[in-house]
């Protein structure tokens, strides 16, 4: 290791100073190394000098380099934040399993379609927390080939909901590995499928009405001509009884396709409606009294009335309003021959009211809830099918909608969504 020049000249110099001969050549050796001293501290020092600026000036580049690194980290974290948010709030349910099939995203609105919890989802496997072919293809194929389908949709029960769901997917390859995987976006359309239900029932109905309205004007004009003769018929063979009862019946006859004639054309005319501002518990439970007082009322079954302490004001023509829930109350009767619940309860909801019928019977097939408004559909033996038409067509003329759920065996419930006077809460 080579040693500093100056230093060997001091170490030198002082040597010679130590062994000097006399005074004078001791007094100029050591001279000599005070002189080099001094030299060297002065080089020192300003080699120190022009460290501590060195020094200060790294420490000023670390600070602008550290406050710069916390501005760009609560950059980052505003922008996570913000993105979070957006993932957690936005409408569609997102989920995204990396090639390993764990489960790295699943928001808020995927939580509460699958009806399940963030935390118990995240970060596991997705085979143990649902089946392979949830999303209505294999996710295993999916991962492996890096292929899924773009677009497809799917009817998934989930715990006693049934739902209707979009489900989109997109595959991602780029970046690094470990962000590789399979992106599903998921939309919940079961209201939208209903709403479009509706309106293609509502055209159905019009136009049903419209050519049964046609129809019953050319039944009823030759309908009469043949009551009319057949009861001359009826007169004329007063004497020969067999054939008279023949002609009675033809007449029993017109007047049953008269009944059915009055009928459709009462369902072809718009209703109208006088509405007035009524206290609806109220109407309520006049309709309960009306009921158990009447000689159809099942002895098997029993009737209660839900009504909210406070007060609920709506807009509903009560004649009309009557007719419809009689209906619906009817119907339920029906639907228990052995006895059973007939419930009618009131809500608030918001700016509506909801009045919800709900009887125990034998439930509405699945097959069948779609053609339940459509007119003549009917599943009884006797029955015209145009009570419930009737019934939707009160609901729809105040505003309202009229909503039917039902499960085999268990019983059905027919919900009056009822929009209440404005400014009343």
């Amino acid at each position: 290791m080579s040693s500093d020049p100056v230093l060997e000249q001091l170490q030198k110099a002082v040597d010679l100073a130590m062994h000097s001969q006399n005074t004078d050549e001791g007094v100029r050796h050591l001279s000599t190394a005070f002189q080099l001293f001094s030299e060297e501290t002065i080089r020192l020092k300003e080699a120190s000098d022009k460290l501590q600026q060195r020094l200060q000036t790294v420490n000023q580049e670390l600070a602008q380099a550290h406050r710069s690194l916390v501005q760009k980290v609560a950059e980052l974290g505003n922008v996570t934040h913000y993105l979070n948010n957006i993932l957690q709030n936005i409408s569609q349910g997102i989920v995204f399993i990396n090639l390993d099939g764990i489960i790295t995203t699943f928001n808020d609105t995927a939580a509460r379609l699958f009806n399940a919890r963030n935390t118990d989802v995240l970060y596991k496997s997705v085979w143990t927390c649902f089946s392979d072919d949830i999303f209505g293809f294999s996710l295993r194929e999916a991962l492996r080939f890096g292929l899924a389908q773009r677009l497809l949709y799917k009817t998934m029960q989930i715990d006693a909901d049934i739902k209707e769901l979009e489900i989109s997917t997109t595959y991602i390859s780029e970046g690094p590995k470990a962000y590789h995987g399979l992106i599903i976006m998921l939309r919940d359309i079961s209201e939208m499928q209903r709403l479009q239900r509706t309106a293609n029932r509502n055209d159905r109905m019009k136009e049903l009405g419209e050519m049964a309205a046609t129809v019953a004007h050319e039944i009823r004009n030759p309908l009469g001509g043949i009551r009319g003769y057949a009861t001359l018929l009826s007169r004329d063979l007063a004497d020969q009884k067999n054939l008279q009862e023949m002609a009675e019946f033809i007449i029993e006859g017109t007047k049953s396709l008269e009944t059915l004639v009055s009928t459709i054309l009462s369902y072809a005319r718009p209703i109208q409606i006088q509405p007035q501002s009524l206290e609806i518990g109220a109407f309520l439970k006049q309709i309960g009294q009306f009921v158990r007082v009447d000689p159809a009322y099942p002895r098997g079954v029993k009737l209660d009335i839900h009504i909210p302490q406070d007060p609920i004001l709506a807009p509903f023509d009560p004649q009309a309003f009557k007719s419809c829930l009689l209906n619906l109350i009817y119907n339920a009767f029906q639907a228990m021959p052995q006895g059973g619940l007939l419930t009618i309860a009131l809500l608030q909801l918001d700016n509506t009211c909801q009045i919800a019928v709900s009887d125990t019977g034998v439930g509405i097939e699945a097959s069948h809830l779609n053609q339940l408004f459509s007119p003549f559909f009917t599943t009884k033996q006797k029955g015209t099918g145009l009570g419930l038409v009737e019934a939707q067509k009160i609901v729809q003329a105040h505003g309202g909608q009229l909503d039917v759920r039902s499960q085999i065996g268990r019983g059905s419930t027919f919900t009056i969504i009822l929009p209440l006077k404005k400014g009343v809460k």
